[in-house]
């Protein structure tokens, strides 16, 4: 199919972007890894029931297949789908019809044996989820995270007026101000690094029922917690027909919390280069406004704003959803975990644009410093502070007299103050009014990069 003539814009206009995720949630990665699964079971299983002997070099070939797989197979699977009208039992046909030729008939009894469709799905989406989130998302997430690091360090002594309510409070650094949202973030990045999703493999609603009346004297918990945890997944004893999501719904909730930060970034951003705090790289090529050339607009900061809400809203259905299902199970969660993978491709396109947003800014130094220097008022905060300390009754009310909605110097603020304070406050300029913010900037910036370089992150 043509991209232009693709219904979603996540395989249209940004396939670029999204193609990433195609090997994770596309419908031929779910039939991938529905076979992966029923393949790992009937291994596991004929050994565990002793009913089978397969050699090391028997399941090696099982496992080159499923690897190879073709495009013909895939379509093959469908096909079955259209006359079962059911995809796991599609999977479960095709499996059977192709072991012949694996000289591996013996194993057809065995596919599918005792599991109810749930215990392939199950599974199989919390591996595609799981893989995505650590092969896609948290590379990406610690991409930007290590580029507001980067910006932080450069930026560190460029002095900024900080807006508390849109107006002007006291002096900042722009260093600081990112390094707050690579803090934030750092947060829930660990907890996603640390965050493995649930699975599992106990039958029709959770009770071994099949599994204990065949084969009583074996541990077939046991046998369930091996399996689910040789997936890298932690194993769910307690359950319905389904998984109860637990671990998913929180890992989709972490991803939104996420997503809330980068829209902070992306708005904040925004407003600095509407205030003329940020400049942006012109792009030669490119073109701001149909009718105004004069135009360099954040559309980077912009397009993201946009995409993650998108995600975000799906990720909130999603996360309502899966903990819901009619007393053992009903079938209206499934097309819901189908777009999953929706979700995260709104969120990759809004992070590829966060990460070519903050490629283009940098500071506006000159009109920085005028601000800085401009605005002595923001020292106010501390002249009432001192004039407190030193005795000087209603402090604060008269320097708000005299500051609050006012352009002022300096010297106008501190005239009138008895002159034993004037010496001193006469050496008091508003570009050394920085409090600790380097300090504490620096001091961040190390125990993030400690994070997101430790042994256990993605590269």
């Amino acid at each position: 199919m043509n991209f232009l003539d693709a219904l979603s814009p996540l395989d249209g206009r940004y396939l670029s972007l999204t193609s990433c995720l195609r090997p994770y949630f596309s419908e031929k990665a779910l039939i991938y890894y529905r076979i992966y699964i029923e393949i790992s079971y009937v291994v596991s299983l004929v050994r565990f029931l002793n009913v089978e002997r397969i050699s090391k070099q028997e399941e090696k070939k099982l496992f080159v297949w499923v690897k190879n797989l073709s495009e013909r197979d895939f379509a093959k699977v469908k096909e079955i789908e259209s006359e079962t009208k059911h995809d796991v039992k599609a999977v479960e046909y095709f499996i059977r019809k192709n072991l012949p030729k694996l000289k591996l008939q013996k194993l057809s009894p065995w596919i599918h044996w005792g599991v109810t469709s749930e215990d392939i799905n199950n599974l199989a989406f919390s591996l595609m989820t799981q893989k995505a989130k650590e092969e896609i998302l948290l590379p990406q997430i610690k991409e930007i995270i290590s580029k507001l690091l980067e910006l932080s360090e450069k930026y560190l002594d460029v002095m900024m007026p900080a807006r508390t309510h849109g107006q002007i409070a006291v002096p900042t650094t722009l260093g600081k101000e990112l390094v707050v949202f690579a803090s934030r973030l750092s947060y829930f990045y660990e907890k996603l690094v640390d965050l493995k999703l649930g699975g599992k493999l106990n039958g029709a609603v959770g009770n071994f029922n099949s599994f204990q009346k065949l084969y009583p004297q074996k541990d077939w918990v046991n046998f369930s917690k091996q399996f689910v945890e040789n997936l890298s997944l932690n194993f769910s004893l307690i359950t319905t027909q389904i998984e109860p999501a637990t671990k998913l719904v929180y890992m989709l909730d972490l991803i939104r919390q996420v997503n809330n930060v980068f829209l902070n970034l992306a708005k904040d951003c925004w407003l600095y280069i509407s205030y003329d705090y940020l400049m942006q790289e012109v792009v030669k090529s490119e073109t701001g406004s149909s009718t105004m050339p004069h135009k360099v607009n954040p559309i980077n900061f912009e397009n993201a704003e946009g995409n993650f809400d998108l995600s975000n809203s799906l990720l909130f259905a999603l996360s309502n959803k899966f903990p819901l299902s009619r007393l053992q199970r009903d079938l209206s969660g499934s097309t819901v975990m189908r777009n999953i993978g929706v979700a995260f491709g709104y969120m990759v396109v809004a992070l590829k644009n966060v990460m070519r947003g903050l490629q283009k800014i940098s500071p506006n130094k000159e009109l920085l410093k005028n601000e800085i220097i401009g605005h002595p008022e923001m020292m106010s905060e501390a002249l009432q502070l001192y004039l407190k300390v030193h005795g000087q009754e209603k402090a604060y009310e008269k320097v708000k007299e005299k500051v609050r909605g006012k352009k002022i110097t300096w010297e106008e603020m501190i005239s009138g103050l008895p002159i034993k304070f004037h010496k001193e406050l006469e050496n008091w300029k508003v570009e050394n009014y920085l409090g600790l913010a380097d300090k504490i900037t620096k001091t961040e910036i190390k125990r993030i990069r400690k994070i997101l370089y430790s042994n256990k992150n993605p590269k």
